[in-house]
């Protein structure tokens, strides 16, 4: 706890500087309530102004807890009743410290502390007062980002100092509406004593390989071939979107293969080559099925040869429907021994698993793991957080994106990427990470020009991500 109250003094220092202005503190009745109290002692002993809400008895805390909040006292903090919340109404708070509970908490928050939780974030909002949790946002839950229980009572912090080690569910999910900036403090501890993790962040940080500069002797094929399977009646446009983010990604061949009636050619990208998917070869290049597929008969006949096929595939949206709705088609994917990514959205997930959607969201993490060893595939679980799953049960969590991205055919957009860069070589695991982040990147991307998170178009996202790649390349290319 003593560690844990200097990081978070320390933090908070770095947040305010030197002005002594009023902070509340919430310390709750376990160990976080002690962190809580030592950050109110830190804070105090350098001139800052600490009142703490006590929503604990204190004698019933743990020697090391109430060692903390006696050594809050002696410093001059002090101490509020929950039972007074005009004390917490009147100052103008420069910070609010959440240390209500931590990552122990399995059940939702109730009575007088589920009131002072709802008044925190109104005042929050009200008064532009920011939120730092400790180690995580009270009521969130730590492993899968759900707010515990059915009123979504929790703490909306601005900023999450979490201690010793990151937590997944600060990163997904509600993680991703709760938890703010998140910063790990990790106590002095040494690295030598963490376990190896399964799960990490997905960012250009933690990836293990780069994107590699091109060849001046190279051609188009060179970087492969993408035939994107799709496009049927009234779905035109899904098809296209995957293929011309193939070709903004770099393949060095794109073909549509339409459901039915092909269109002659794509007006604005004539370099998409469009053909009727009937007359598709499967045997070269990688296919990327499901943009706009549809359901009919023809779809399925088409899918059935698809996965009979030894090419590396991208499977999303009408496919996985497909595919959820016929065992046949499941054992022919389960059985599957060339690369394939699939890139369901909660939904689809949801029908491949034969659950609901509120099941897969309530442990986003898990969900991937289970569709990644059933089908023996990369999974990309699209979502606030995307979990990208292996069958080993390796996970990564992006770190990319916004709310942008919660517009049609912003998936098509990530299947043809994704298409892109099997083509170009990237292992199935690697094109995953790869394709994650950097279609997230582009909606950032937009998001800092002023376009969006609302309003923006699917259609937008293949200029972006040909610059996020580049941008990767060049960076590569700076360091050797």
């Amino acid at each position: 706890m003593q560690k844990a109250g200097e990081a978070a003094a320390n933090f908070v220092m770095s947040l305010l500087g030197q002005v002594c202005a009023p902070i509340l503190v919430v310390a709750g009745p376990g160990n976080n309530g002690g962190d809580a109290c030592e950050t109110a002692a830190n804070l105090s002993s350098h001139g800052y102004d600490v009142s703490i809400l006590l929503c604990a008895n204190s004698e019933k805390y743990s020697p090391d807890a109430l060692f903390c909040f006696e050594h809050a006292v002696a410093n001059g903090a002090r101490v509020i009743s929950p039972k007074d919340f005009q004390a917490i109404l009147e100052p103008h708070w420069h910070l609010i410290i959440d240390g209500l509970f931590g990552i122990g908490l399995t059940r939702e928050i109730t009575g007088v502390c589920a009131d002072i939780v709802a008044k925190l974030n109104s005042i929050s909002s009200e008064k532009n007062i920011p939120i730092l949790a400790l180690d995580i946002p009270s009521g969130l839950d730590a492993d899968t980002g759900v707010v515990l229980g059915e009123h979504n009572i929790a703490i909306r912090a601005n900023y999450t100092l979490t201690f010793i080690g990151n937590k997944p569910g600060l990163h997904t999910a509600d993680g991703k509406d709760y938890a703010g900036k998140v910063t790990v403090a990790d106590l002095d501890i040494p690295e030598y004593l963490y376990p190896i993790s399964t799960c990490l962040l997905n960012c250009p940080e933690s990836f293990e390989f780069s994107v590699p500069d091109r060849k001046q002797n190279s051609h188009k094929g060179s970087y492969g071939e993408v035939v994107i399977i799709g496009g049927a009646n009234g779905m035109t446009g899904a098809g296209i979107l995957a293929a011309r983010s193939a070709l903004f990604s770099g393949a060095g061949k794109v073909f549509i293969g339409f459901i039915h009636s092909a269109i002659t050619y794509d007006s604005s990208y004539p370099e998409i080559m469009c053909r009727n998917a009937k007359d598709i070869q499967y045997a070269t290049g990688v296919i990327v099925a499901g943009p706009g597929m549809g359901i009919c008969q023809t779809a399925k006949d088409i899918l059935h040869s698809i996965l009979d096929s030894n090419a590396p595939l991208v499977l999303d949206a009408d496919a996985l429907n497909l595919i959820a709705s016929d065992v046949a088609l499941q054992i022919k994917l389960s059985n599957r021994t060339t690369a394939t990514i699939l890139t369901p959205h909660p939904l689809e997930a949801a029908r491949l698993l034969g659950v609901t959607a509120k099941e897969i969201q309530s442990n986003r993490l898990s969900t991937a793991n289970q569709l990644s060893a059933k089908f023996n595939a990369v999974v990309i679980l699209k979502g606030a957080g995307s979990i990208i799953g292996l069958p080993d049960g390796s996970l990564r969590i992006n770190t990319s994106g916004n709310p942008g991205l919660a517009t049609g055919g912003t998936g098509d957009v990530l299947a043809g990427l994704c298409g892109a860069l099997l083509a170009q070589g990237f292992d199935c695991f690697h094109a995953a990470q790869l394709a994650t982040w950097v279609h997230g990147n582009a909606a950032d991307i937009l998001v800092s020009k002023g376009v969006g998170p609302l309003g923006i178009c699917a259609s937008e996202l293949p200029v972006e991500i040909r610059a996020g790649l580049n941008s990767l390349v060049n960076s590569h290319r700076n360091q050797v």
